[in-house]
């Protein structure tokens, strides 16, 4: 009975100190449980979900606010929230929202790997468009990827979109947002 006793209480012990520093690390079990941990608003749950590799990248939401947000895979068994960025309303369009981070930097050839998120509201936008041309009016989507040396499509169709790009240091930043309807002309940017 002793015996019994002594290995119960060492069992609690030990699964006090794993629960407390679980609890007290930031990781979690599940992707889900990260996101939800880590959601900055009151209601603000996964709305939209991909994965780039063994991490997962979310659009998490309330309806009236948004962020993007990777969790990234720890020791194949915990998930920890990374980078998380708020989505910003493109102008001239309220109903359409973009964000766009850096999800890894120094890979081994140089390029880092950027991730693109947008979400829309508005019927008549489907695609959201991410370059960084130069153009100050253009017509259409051709004639941005024309100018462009990076060129990201989002197919907002279903509301949410998020793609991935491996991009060299001297393209990452200084990007233009668009809105396009189906046939590609441009609605709206930033």
């Amino acid at each position: 009975m002793r015996r019994r006793n002594t290995i119960l209480a060492v069992a609690l012990i030990a699964v006090a100190v794993l629960y407390f520093a679980y609890d007290q690390s930031g990781s979690y079990f599940s992707a889900r449980s990260a996101f939800a941990h880590s959601a900055s608003y009151a209601g603000q749950s996964v709305a939209y979900e991909r994965a780039l590799g063994s991490d997962k990248i979310a659009i998490l939401t309330n309806g009236s606010q948004s962020k993007a947000q990777i969790v990234h895979r720890k020791w194949g068994l915990l998930y920890e929230p990374g980078t998380s960025v708020e989505m910003a309303a493109l102008q001239g369009r309220e109903s359409v929202r973009y964000a766009w981070f850096s999800a890894g930097a120094g890979e081994a050839d140089g390029k880092i790997a950027v991730v693109f998120a947008a979400e829309s509201f508005d019927p008549a936008v489907k695609t959201v468009i991410v370059s960084n041309d130069t153009l100050a009016d253009p017509a259409g989507a051709a004639d941005v990827k024309q100018a462009s040396t990076v060129y990201v499509e989002l197919e907002v169709g279903e509301k949410y979109a998020i793609a991935t790009k491996e991009l060299g240091g001297q393209d990452v930043g200084s990007f233009v947002v668009r809105a396009a309807d189906a046939n590609g002309k441009i609605l709206t940017g930033a």
